[in-house]
């Protein structure tokens, strides 16, 4: 009798342990309840230099040209898109409001931390429309296979695209 007890309270053990792994999988952990809606965003009409320009028009491309709902569309109106000098340290930062969202590109640190600052800039655009489509930072992959990671090679050309984990993560969120 007492072997079967020891057999159900090591599958019961097994059991629990299944279910505490099940219940933390990397995908929950890279879900941001602050995303905005769905994969159709409206985004103002901006309008910069030669440098700034293309580079966020091919973010937008690149998020347009994955296979997901995002439709990244630019109009008078939209949510804001703005590049500028601060002295934050951060590349840029995505800021959700109730109706709305702003992106902020930081020029300041890009200027002064990018080998490449087109490629930065569009690496840093793509990394903050993946906040609009309910993704966080910093997932569990490599530097490499997302462009959600901090610490991204964002003067890579590699890193001006979403990564197929970062299309997986948006068609789980939208």
């Amino acid at each position: 009798m007492r072997p079967r007890r020891a057999i159900r309270a090591v599958l019961a053990s097994a059991a629990v342990l299944g279910i505490v792994l099940t219940a933390t999988q990397p995908a929950a952990a890279t879900y941001s309840g602050n995303g905005f809606g769905t994969g159709l965003t409206y985004i103002n009409n901006y309008n910069y230099n030669s440098t700034w320009q293309p580079a966020m028009n091919l973010a937008v491309s690149n998020w347009n040209a994955t296979a997901t709902p995002v439709d990244i569309q630019k109009l008078s109106g939209g949510n804001v898109i703005t590049a500028g000098s601060s002295s934050s340290n951060a590349y840029g930062w995505y800021t959700r409001y109730t109706f709305s969202f702003t992106i902020f590109l930081n020029a300041t640190k890009i200027s002064s931390s990018c080998t490449n600052a087109s490629v930065c800039i569009t690496s840093v655009f793509v990394h903050e429309f993946g906040h609009t489509f309910y993704q966080a930072d910093n997932p569990p992959v490599c530097n490499t296979c997302s462009v959600m990671r901090e610490d991204r090679p964002r003067s890579s050309t590699t890193m001006r695209t979403p990564k197929t984990y970062d299309v997986n993560e948006t068609n789980a969120y939208l």
